[in-house]
């Protein structure tokens, strides 16, 4: 059930044209008539591309296919502040670049929420948190080897300290 009403509050990043409220899986979200881009609080964010929503969801795609990252375009004012959004992969392997205003909520051009679904559907959660981790112990490695290299300086400066030679001679 598509439920139209016209909210004069936003309007489209890329259109300029108000965005009017429709019914998505018992959320309203606001779209855009022309570019049928769409607004969303970062709450509705959240829960829409949890994986809870997306496998009770029957529509969801199970069958991912990752396109190609979009090449690099201008930044878009938000809907709400007008203040420029940023541009982040999401998930950081989903190949869906969304545009974000951390304080007012989340830009998806047409198709985006779908191809979010379906990257979740898909175990695409999993696999980001998966890479996520191998980064993470791939820093924790980093700070050991210079911690170890710390402790080593540590202990020559101590034994070849400026007092044991002015005092000691070498």
């Amino acid at each position: 059930m598509k439920l139209e009403i016209e909210n004069k509050n936003r309007q489209c990043p890329r259109c300029k044209e108000a965005l009017t409220a429709f019914q998505f899986n018992h959320y309203q979200l606001d779209r855009c008539s022309c570019c049928e881009g769409l607004w969303l609080e970062p709450d509705k964010f959240k829960v829409l591309t949890s994986e809870f929503d997306v496998y009770r969801d029957d529509n969801s795609d199970p069958l991912f296919i990752r396109k190609p990252t979009p090449k690099a375009e201008g930044y878009l004012p938000c809907a709400c502040c007008s203040k420029l959004m940023t541009r982040q992969n999401f998930k950081d392997i989903s190949g869906v670049i969304i545009d974000l205003c951390i304080a007012c909520g989340i830009w998806l051009d047409k198709n985006e929420l779908k191809q979010i679904r379906s990257f979740v559907a898909s175990g695409g959660l999993g696999r980001s948190q998966d890479r996520q981790l191998d980064k993470q112990s791939q820093q924790i490695q980093a700070l050991d080897d210079r911690l170890s290299d710390v402790e080593l300086m540590e202990k020559m400066l101590h034994k070849f300290s400026v007092k044991r030679i002015f005092f000691r001679g070498f």
